[in-house]
């Protein structure tokens, strides 16, 4: 439940504005995301901690790469999970690349804590 989902300031990697495409309409809206260990949340408002309007489980994302050509929209970028393609605007492409950077580097991270706590239990 997005409701139980409360951002601790310590955890926060990353935050800024995005636009992003909503899921039924397809229509761009202006959100505040923050990124953080194992999730990235979007909100209405900047400052917001609790109550995400969306969140993606890092563990649960396959790709994030530019989607400038899928979205005919510059700045732009997606991240893959199982059931949905997130489509994301940077405002400009320095912030596309720290995004995409800062998220996949979560993604890696994610896996690699999860690869040892395999190991560690074998």
């Amino acid at each position: 439940m997005a409701s139980e989902i409360v951002i601790h300031p310590d955890d926060v990697v990353k935050q800024g504005w995005l636009v992003k495409q909503s899921k039924h309409l397809k229509e761009w809206r202006r959100r505040w995301f923050v990124l953080t260990p194992q999730y990235l949340c979007s909100f209405k408002n900047q400052g917001e901690n609790r109550n995400p309007t969306e969140w993606i489980r890092l563990r649960e994302c396959s790709t994030v790469k530019s989607a400038d050509e899928d979205t005919t929209k510059e700045n732009s970028f997606r991240v893959d999970t199982p059931t949905r393609v997130f489509y994301l605007i940077a405002e400009s492409g320095q912030e596309k690349e720290s995004w995409i950077g800062q998220i996949g580097r979560q993604m890696v991270r994610r896996t690699v804590l999860m690869d040892d706590q395999q190991v560690e239990y074998q």
